[in-house]
């Protein structure tokens, strides 16, 4: 059985992906569409809100990958990927992020050739992880080897219709008229920055830096103010806020009461509030109030034109969409994300209903209100454990071989 991770509704681990080694590649660093192609779309999957494409390299493949604005280099996280490939040119570096824990051992190379459906990239600046840090399968309960990022969006203009699953992808060039709301971006460290407000329960507005990462799957990340601990709202909840390369993220969960982002405000926004570390602004070489996630991108269209240092965005939701925490007080993994799933409890949170209902880490969950986990997928239970406040769950666990019924009743904690 595998160790537990923290699997929150909050996935916070590419904006920790910082490498101390850059390669000098001497080759175009950019996709291609094929032949005289200027427009191409495919569909996407998700899981907990994150993008997964298929993509191939060096030949061989579908490979499900992670598409991450929050993210530089390419990352291979499975380290499965490294029993098939014969790797000439490479180095070997250290990984340094903030967490618990100590560098992570990885091999940087540019010895890949990537294909994303009618669009390749050769010599991609790729690290690849000789331990899996994230756990990504067993967080998302489908098979992930990896992490694209920066390279991608600089080759295109790329459109993400979340409410189709759809990608398009226009070449630099091609004349397209983009339907939403401008917003112009700055791209840091390969990465989409941008300005937006947030009103404190004082309705004292503030003006913020945040980094653009749809590669974490919460709505806002607010983690310093004139370097020092962003102000906590008067009620949250500790929590495990996802897991960073040294390991797990800790600070606590509350509520915004307004966000700005361009001509759009939201009201009663979820926010994680990770522990302050001077060492991350650092590391990073940049500073920054937090970061903007996919729950809140998820309702637009969003067009990323890197070249033109803008997002832009066209609303696709209808009325006010309500941002809504785990009611149950536990995290699940799956095994076995490419075979059958199976579902286990991590870590019970204090004082919780899980807490209350006897449920215990590592136990097995073999069915839910007498339906088995055969026809469950991972972020079918987690949405389930979201949004049936006071509503009473069976649960049928596995522990010490004997089979029990659990009663679960959900709760909003926050």
């Amino acid at each position: 059985m595998k160790n537990s991770i923290p699997v929150v509704s909050i996935l916070k681990f590419s904006l920790f992906l910082l490498l101390t080694v850059t390669l000098t590649i001497t080759q175009a660093q950019v996709f291609k569409l094929d032949g005289k192609r200027k427009k191409y779309s495919m569909d996407f999957r998700t899981a907990q809100n994150l993008i997964i494409i298929p993509i191939y390299i060096n030949g061989k493949g579908p490979f499900n990958f992670l598409l991450d604005t929050g993210a530089s280099q390419m990352i291979i996280t499975d380290t499965t990927f490294l029993k098939g490939y014969e790797i000439k040119n490479y180095q070997k570096v250290k990984v340094r992020g903030y967490g618990l824990g100590e560098n992570i051992d990885a091999i940087l190379t540019d010895d890949m050739a990537v294909r994303v459906g009618k669009s390749q990239m050769r010599n991609v600046p790729t690290a690849i992880f000789t331990e899996d840090i994230f756990n990504l399968s067993s967080y998302l309960g489908v098979r992930i080897y990896g992490i694209l990022g920066y390279y991608f969006f600089n080759s295109f203009k790329v459109k993400i219709n979340y409410t189709r699953n759809r990608l398009t992808l226009y070449a630099p060039e091609y004349p397209v008229k983009i339907k939403g709301d401008k917003i112009p971006i700055l791209l840091r460290n390969s990465k989409p920055y941008m300005t937006s407000e947030i009103q404190l329960p004082d309705s004292t507005t503030i003006k913020l830096d945040l980094l653009i990462d749809n590669g974490s799957s919460n709505p806002l990340s607010l983690e310093s103010i004139d370097q020092k601990p962003f102000p906590l709202p008067a009620i949250t909840i500790p929590a495990n806020l996802g897991v960073g390369i040294n390991g797990i993220i800790s600070g606590h969960i509350g509520r915004v009461p307004v966000f700005k982002i361009g001509n759009y405000t939201f009201h009663n926004v979820l926010s994680g509030f990770p522990e302050f570390n001077k060492e991350v602004q650092r590391i990073e070489g940049t500073e920054r109030n937090g970061s903007i996630g996919a729950d809140i991108l998820r309702h637009f269209t969003v067009t990323f034109d890197y070249q033109d240092n803008s997002m832009y965005l066209d609303k696709q939701t209808k009325g006010e969409p309500q941002f809504d925490h785990d009611m149950s007080g536990m995290e699940i993994y799956v095994n076995g994300a490419d075979k059958r799933n199976r579902f286990y409890i991590g870590r019970i949170e204090k004082g919780s209903p899980a807490e209350a209902a006897g449920l215990l880490p590592e136990d097995e969950i073999v069915s839910i209100d007498f339906r088995s986990m055969a026809f469950f997928e991972l972020s079918d239970v987690t949405e389930m454990l979201k949004n049936r406040d006071r509503k009473q769950i069976l649960i049928e666990i596995i522990r010490d071989k004997k089979n029990h019924i659990v009663i679960l009743e959900l709760k909003r904690r926050i």
